[in-house]
């Protein structure tokens, strides 16, 4: 019991204020069951004696006949005992223990002293008389003895009300310390999804509003946090990707160089040594200038990549004719779309406008209507189309297959199953063509259909 009552502040509060207002309460009814009979007692004797004084006055100008009738009536209103006695007479009212010289603690007596020569002499006559008022003290006795048999009952009565009234009074008191109390165990474990509802005025509503502000900004700072975190984490792993890109393309340029400077090599040798048919040098020598024609061709394009997916590269954005750039490239494949005997079809609109880098839009846009006129076969269609800012580039007679498709804009990767350069390219246009709508943030969709393969721009 002792463990809980200092485990919990609303039962210290409920016991210590019960307690008190007990013991006051008790203290107050002792108080008024000491006074009040004693100031009852005092009040009493004021007022005897005032009558009694009215008394003698009323004796002193009364004869002996109507003497009795005042003194009755004194007794009766005064609930004492009187008696007037002279040289033949004697006449006695009301308890007569004093009188008779048998005074008991419920009886007091006094004499009443008259100026003049303490003698009271009625009306008509020479006499002398000697009042004697004897009064009782029964009532006082009362009045105390019942104040002791109302204790008990007083007392479980305030018993009773004390606790009554403190209880709501400690649950008043309590219930927003308690509330805050569960709201900071809450705040141990950063558990922020709550709010103090209060309209006190006082030191606890001041408290729970200044918890209201700590936490709303305690949940920002982590919401802040935890965004910075996880912009830090998409970096750390945006940046581990691009290592591992960076990796698999200086992998692959290898690759790619190695074969071109082999066979570039092995001509070399054969022209210097005279061996078999490079004796012919002229011959060889023009096959070497091809070779080493391809070999910057493929230079350019790595370092053009290259270039595009470093960090530090800007964007030289300008206001773009994309009708009058989409033109441009359809004539410069036209030429070699006609020597496969291809449909070349273009529907352009006019009026296009878009913004970004010209020359690296131009060149997307270049080699996506290259790699329709070179992968599709000889008399087949291609078409071009821009409308509302959508350019469309289709050609028919061929398709990427599925296991393609999610690989197809990797570096170096050819749809080929040969992977031969000749038919399949350097394998760098496509990644050339994704990395430079990536920096326009432009989306961008390539898709097999039922003719042929379509690749789609939404600028």
């Amino acid at each position: 019991m002792i463990k809980r009552i200092k485990s919990s502040l609303w039962l210290k509060i409920f016991l210590m204020l019960a307690a008190l207002l007990f013991s006051v309460s008790i203290l107050l009814y002792g108080i008024v069951m000491t006074v009040m009979p004693a100031s009852y007692e005092n009040l009493a004797d004021k007022k005897i004696k005032s009558n009694t004084r009215q008394l003698v006055w009323q004796l002193e100008n009364s004869t002996l006949d109507e003497a009795p009738e005042l003194l009755y009536n004194f007794c009766i209103d005064n609930n004492a005992a009187v008696c007037l006695e002279g040289k033949d007479t004697k006449l006695c009212y009301g308890t007569s223990g004093v009188l008779s010289g048998t005074d008991t603690e419920e009886q007091s007596s006094m004499t009443v002293e008259i100026e003049n020569d303490a003698e009271i002499k009625l009306s008509g006559s020479d006499t002398a008389y000697t009042l004697t008022i004897s009064t009782t003290r029964q009532i006082v006795r009362n009045i105390t003895q019942s104040f002791w048999n109302l204790l008990p009952v007083i007392s479980v009565v305030i018993l009773l009300i004390s606790s009554v009234s403190t209880y709501f009074v400690s649950h008043f008191l309590t219930r927003s310390i308690l509330e805050l109390s569960e709201i900071s165990n809450r705040f141990t474990v950063l558990d922020l999804s709550w709010q103090c509802k209060t309209n006190r005025t006082d030191e606890i509503g001041v408290l729970a509003r200044n918890l209201n502000t700590m936490a709303a900004r305690l949940d920002e700072a982590l919401k802040n946090l935890t965004t910075a975190n996880e912009k830090l984490q998409a970096d750390i792993e945006q940046e581990r990707r691009q290592e591992k890109l960076r990796a698999d393309f200086f992998r692959a340029v290898s690759h790619e160089l190695k074969t071109p400077i082999t066979i570039l090599k092995g001509e070399l040798e054969g022209m210097i040594y005279q061996v078999g048919e490079y004796k012919d040098r002229d011959v060889h020598l023009r096959e070497s200038m091809r070779t080493v024609n391809e070999m910057e061709r493929l230079v350019k394009e790595i370092l053009s990549a290259s270039r595009m997916s470093g960090n530090d590269f800007n964007l030289t954005i300008s206001e773009i004719n994309l009708s009058e750039l989409v033109r441009q490239c359809c004539r410069k494949w036209q030429g070699a779309a006609e020597d496969k005997n291809q449909r070349f079809l273009t529907d352009i609109e006019d009026g296009c406008i878009s913004h970004g880098d010209m020359d690296l839009l131009q060149k997307a846009v270049s080699n996506i209507i290259g790699n329709a006129v070179t992968h599709s076969p000889k008399r087949e269609k291609i078409e071009v189309s821009l409308k509302g800012n959508t350019l469309r580039v289709s050609n028919s007679g061929m398709w990427i297959a599925d296991a393609d498709l999610s690989h197809i804009f990797e570096p170096f990767y050819r749809a080929d199953p040969s992977h031969n350069r000749e038919t399949g390219g350097s394998g760098l246009g496509l990644y050339i063509v994704k990395t430079i709508l990536d920096r326009h943030e432009l989306e961008y969709d390539l898709e097999n259909t039922r003719q042929g393969v379509c690749f789609t721009v939404f600028f």
